[in-house]
């Protein structure tokens, strides 16, 4: 947790910018989540009208200003969602600035051991592969987080008011899905480290081959070199498809709770319908707002993802910009 709030605390020295898009964000977040109420109330005046049967006290004007609220909403969500992703991605670009120029400047300065120690090609990896792994966080973690955390909570008390009964039921995968999401993240974490070490190993082969192709081509070592490249390249693969195979795992056990939960919903929603304890305008709000909490709950796997891939990223990142030079200036150098 230390290292992504200090990614964080790097991500702040642009704050107004992050600001404004999570500014843009809750914006985007009430448009979308008033949308619902206005469907429920157009669903519950037209069931009015059909089952009195009057067909000629059809409220057409008031029809129409909840048609033209729609719009306006759905409007104002586009572009809400247009700034904050624009924000988002710049404000991803600027840490990635910064980091990038960081991490140069202080290998700039370290002592002549530490590159006798550190390949050329593990420091490549770490400036750009471990750089954009950061920029990805920002964007699509720091940014976006907060728009899914929001929904995810913010829909869970609109159900529960709607009808508690009807609420704890839709939200009893929450807790399950959590927990699972939370070892599934630590296991993660390691393994895009390893991947992350195996990438710079790769990356420091490749280099050293370039580098050195004229004396590699004199002494017929291209097979040699060939599958030396190969064994590393298939690490990075096989560690990379394990990593892919958890985060799989997660989405679909996630998505599989949340089906679970929608399906008990409708079945009891039915019930208390038919039982006019809620209107159909309330039962449609209610299955609509399950449908909004669906995608922060499919989010939730490339979330656990992202936030583990940062974290090694990190880890890699700071361990090489924590590390201090023996050799010092003195203060009375001439």
């Amino acid at each position: 947790m230390a290292i992504i709030l200090r990614i964080i605390g790097i991500a702040l020295r642009h704050k107004w910018r992050l600001a404004s898009a999570y500014l843009c964000m809750a914006g985007a977040v009430v448009a979308y989540l008033l949308l619902p109420r206005f469907f429920g109330e157009v669903i519950d005046t037209l069931f009015e009208v059909f089952k009195d049967g009057s067909v000629d006290d059809f409220p057409e004007n008031e029809i129409i200003v909840i048609a033209l609220i729609i719009l306006a909403l759905g409007l104002i969500r586009g572009v809400l969602t247009f700034f904050q992703t624009y924000l988002g991605e710049s404000l991803s670009q600027f840490v990635a600035y910064d980091i990038r120029n960081a991490f140069f400047d202080h290998v700039q300065r370290l002592s002549f051991e530490f590159h006798d120690q550190h390949h050329t090609g593990n420091l490549m990896s770490r400036a750009i592969t471990d750089v954009e792994n950061i920029r990805m966080f920002i964007n699509m973690g720091l940014v976006r987080t907060p728009y899914f955390l929001s929904l995810f909570v913010i829909v869970a008390i609109i159900l529960l008011r709607l009808d508690w009964q009807l609420g704890l039921l839709s939200a009893s995968f929450m807790p399950v899905v959590a927990l699972h999401s939370g070892v599934i993240r630590l296991k993660m974490r390691q393994i895009w480290l390893r991947v992350q070490e195996k990438m710079a190993e790769l990356s420091t082969i490749l280099q050293e081959n370039l580098t050195g192709v004229r004396v590699v081509r004199a002494f017929a070592s291209e097979a040699y070199e060939e599958e030396k490249f190969d064994a590393k390249n298939l690490d990075v693969s096989d560690e990379t498809i394990e990593a892919e195979r958890l985060r799989a795992s997660n989405t679909s056990f996630t998505l599989f709770s949340f089906l679970v939960a929608l399906g008990l919903s409708l079945w009891f929603g039915g019930w208390l319908q038919i039982n006019d304890r809620m209107s159909l305008g309330e039962l449609a709000q209610f299955i609509i707002y399950m449908q909004i909490l669906a995608m922060p709950v499919r989010m939730t796997g490339w979330l656990v993802n992202n936030f583990a891939r940062a974290t090694a990223a990190g880890q890699r990142l700071f361990e090489i910009l924590d590390t201090e030079s023996p050799v010092r200036e003195s203060a009375t150098a001439r």
